[in-house]
């Protein structure tokens, strides 16, 4: 029976702008959806399993070496390896976890990518600026805009939330390696949308819920919530899914699940604790960092089933 691992990220909370580097008039703008009623900013899965590309080489003991990506970023200018995806595709560890698509060879990618989306509605915050004279040369002008442009930027100080699902047994080599440098790719997340080009946002997880399990379906999405007002997090559906009684099993087993990034004075623990004190499984970690060491513990330890 395969194994799927699922993991849901909390970002930081900042100023976030510019994540699709797209205009409308002289306002950038930020990607946005109608949930509850509300405008909320969001970010897309295409643009996070990008950012992969450019951490995989840089990632600290899981680094990927960037003549296995068949994709490297920053791109030096010879962009892909092997457009075509020709025999020995599978060498390449970008084409065995994101996949590929053409006409005639497509490959399905072992990692899935939700959209994040703001944790709170976007307020609607706009800000003014003026681009500085000479600030942007063209082809035509070496010496740039003659006047200050004036421009605006959308902005939205939230937190961003995502979950990832990945298929270990759905690799094509090195099945247990190329999870590890994948989620711990994840695990170091920096650059996502705009944020590689004018403006930091860090989009590594502050916490994080993982899931190791032979479960098909993730039942982990959406589980953080932010109190708007004091600015909290509460795990609450994560929560309602672990609870069962004694005559029905919980939907999500405690044991399968790893919180990471909770500090021991946060209130969320309290909303953990009766999983974590009456010997139910769950563990409740200090950093993401330990979270998601402590995943790749289980997976070595159920490395054959």
């Amino acid at each position: 029976m395969a194994r799927h691992v699922f993991g849901t990220a909390l970002t930081s909370r900042a100023v976030a702008h510019n994540n699709r580097g797209e205009n409308e008039g002289t306002v950038s703008t930020l990607q946005k959806i109608i949930r509850f009623g509300e405008l909320y900013s969001t970010v897309s899965g295409e643009a996070i399993r990008y950012a992969l590309r450019e951490v995989w080489p840089q990632n600290d003991e899981f680094a990927v070496p960037a003549e296995r990506l068949n994709r490297p970023v920053p791109s030096n200018g010879r962009g892909w390896r092997d457009p075509a995806f020709g025999e020995g595709w599978q060498e390449y560890v970008d084409n065995d976890v994101l996949g590929f698509m053409l006409e005639t060879n497509n490959r399905r990618g072992a990692l899935e990518v939700s959209r994040a989306v703001s944790t709170t509605p976007w307020p609607g915050t706009v800000t003014n600026h003026f681009a500085s004279v000479g600030a942007q040369p063209s082809r035509t002008s070496r010496t740039g805009n003659a006047n200050p442009i004036p421009y605006s930027v959308e902005i939205h100080d939230t937190r961003y939330q995502y979950t990832f699902a990945m298929t270990p047994d759905a690799l094509q080599q090195d099945n247990l390696e190329r999870t590890k440098q994948t989620l711990w790719a994840l695990y170091n997340l920096r650059r996502v949308g705009g944020a590689h080009a004018r403006f930091l946002y860090d989009f590594s997880p502050e916490m994080v819920v993982l899931r190791l399990t032979h479960d098909p379906a993730p039942r982990i999405m959406n589980c953080f919530v932010e109190n708007e007002e004091r600015g909290t997090i509460s795990l609450m559906p994560l929560v309602h899914r672990m609870a069962g009684n004694e005559s029905e099993r919980p939907d999500v087993n405690p044991n399968e699940i790893i919180v990471g990034g909770i500090p021991s004075n946060y209130p969320v623990r309290d909303e953990l604790q009766s999983f974590t004190s009456d010997g139910a499984g769950l563990t409740v970690l200090q950093s993401v960092r330990a979270a998601f060491l402590h995943l790749f513990t289980r997976l070595d330890g159920n490395a054959t089933t």
